[in-house]
Formats: C-alpha cells, sequence, structure tokens
C-alpha cells in the first residue's frame, strides 16, 4: 500500500528510527520535538506541506498504518531468522548426516514399535495379517525413498567422476599443445649437424635430425593459396 502524508514522505533511515521509538513505547510528546527538528525533515516539510510541522494526528494516523505494517515486516524476519539458527541447530544435532535420513531411521522405528505393541495385544490372526500387511506397505515406502536416494547419490556419483575425467583430459590436450608449442620452434630453428650431434652424431644421429625435421615440417599448418591467384609450381 502507497502512503503519501508527511511521516510516509520521510527518508526511509528516519522512518525506521520512528518505528524502533514508537516500539519501545515512547510517546508523541517525546517524539515529535526530536522529529521536527531533524533537518530532513525541516526540508521536506517547507518542500511539499508549506512547512506545516507534523503533528500528533499525522503521527497517530502513522501508529495505525505504516508502522503496523512495519511491525509486521520485522515480525517475518524475526521468525525468518528463527528458522534459519533452527535449521543450524538441526544440521549440527545431525552430525553431519542429512536429516531426512535420520528422519527415516526415526520413522522405521516407530514403525517396528507400533506393529510389534499391536500385534503383542492381537491373537485374532485376520488381525494380526492385516497389521503385517499395513506395516509391510508403510515399510516398502520407506524402502522406496531409500532407494530413490541411493539412486541419486550414484547418478552424483557418476557426474563428478565424468567430469573430474573431462577435465583431466582436457589438462592433457593442453599440456600436450602448449609442450608441442614449445618444442617446435626450438626443433625448427636447430641446424641438422646440431641436432645430429645432440643425438650422438654418427649415421645413427643424422637419421634421428633428420627424422625430426620431418616430422616437424609436416606438422606445419599448411598455407594455402589465396583463390584468386594460383599456387606457385
Amino acid at each position: 500500500m502507497t502512503r503519501n502524508g508527511k511521516v510516509a514522505r520521510l527518508p526511509r533511515n528516519i522512518r525506521n528510527t520512528l518505528n524502533t521509538r514508537l516500539d519501545n513505547g515512547e510517546q508523541s510528546d517525546e517524539i515529535l520535538p526530536w522529529l521536527n527538528a531533524l533537518p530532513e525533515v525541516q526540508s521536506l516539510l517547507a518542500a511539499e506541506f508549506e512547512g506545516r510541522p507534523i503533528s500528533k494526528q499525522n503521527l497517530s494516523e502513522w501508529k495505525a498504518g505504516g508502522f503496523l505494517e512495519w511491525l509486521r515486516a520485522q515480525q517475518s524476519c524475526e521468525r525468518l531468522r528463527s528458522l534459519i539458527e533452527f535449521a543450524d541447530d538441526l544440521d549440527s544435532a545431525a552430525d553431519d548426516r542429512a536429516i531426512p535420513d535420520r528422519l527415516a531411521i526415526i520413522l522405521a522405528a516407530e514403525l517396528a514399535e507400533e506393529t510389534r505393541q499391536l500385534l503383542d495385544i492381537t491373537t485374532d490372526p485376520k488381525e494380526r495379517w492385516r497389521y503385517l500387511c499395513q506395516a509391510l506397505r508403510h515399510l516398502n515406502t520407506l524402502r522406496n525413498g531409500d532407494r530413490q536416494a541411493a539412486r541419486a547419490d550414484l547418478d552424483r556419483l557418476r557426474w563428478e567422476i565424468e567430469s573430474d575425467r573431462r577435465k583431466e583430459e582436457e589438462a592433457k590436450k593442453e599440456s600436450s599443445r602448449l609442450r608441442e608449442q614449445l618444442t617446435r620452434p626450438i626443433i625448427n630453428g636447430m641446424r641438422r649437424k646440431t641436432l645430429a650431434t645432440m643425438f650422438g652424431g654418427g649415421e645413427d644421429g643424422e637419421k634421428l635430425a633428420d627424422y625430426l625435421q620431418h616430422v616437424d615440417n609436416v606438422c606445419q599448418p599448411t598455407h594455402h593459396p589465396p583463390h584468386d591467384q594460383p599456387a606457385s609450381s
């Protein structure tokens, strides 16, 4: 709800302070002198309300409207903070185990105990069979939830393994590409005689040098002539 009264037009920080003072039980005789003396309030009143100060009536109308909205918002925030704290307490009490898993264990134990008590006080075979069938249906429901949770865990594990494998392959490809970029200029820039010497000289060294330079030339990107120019013979 949009409000356009004097108090509603005040800056947010001033309204929050005003609401806090009202929530603390301060009366208009204490609040109005402070409020009307603020430079921001005086500027607003002079610009939009011909300099008329905020009155008891204005404050009373605000207490019946905007202030109540602020209170409800504060209560909602407090409930949310309480829920967050409660969730933190549950996580701590769960001892690193998912809360639904712990709840399933509790429900299964309660189901077993309730079924045992019913069977202890029932001698009619038909009634005992009916209780057992009911317990079995509930137990199947719990087991189905366990199986679904296990499948979800397995799917997540498979995804993590596949993701790690892809990352490892990409890292290997990148390492190979960088190694090739670093070694190719070195080999390409060496003389045949220098390479042959590095590999021990002689006929075997010369063969290795020829082979490396041949491989390096084959791996170089092929430069095709433009379409409008014939390739040189």
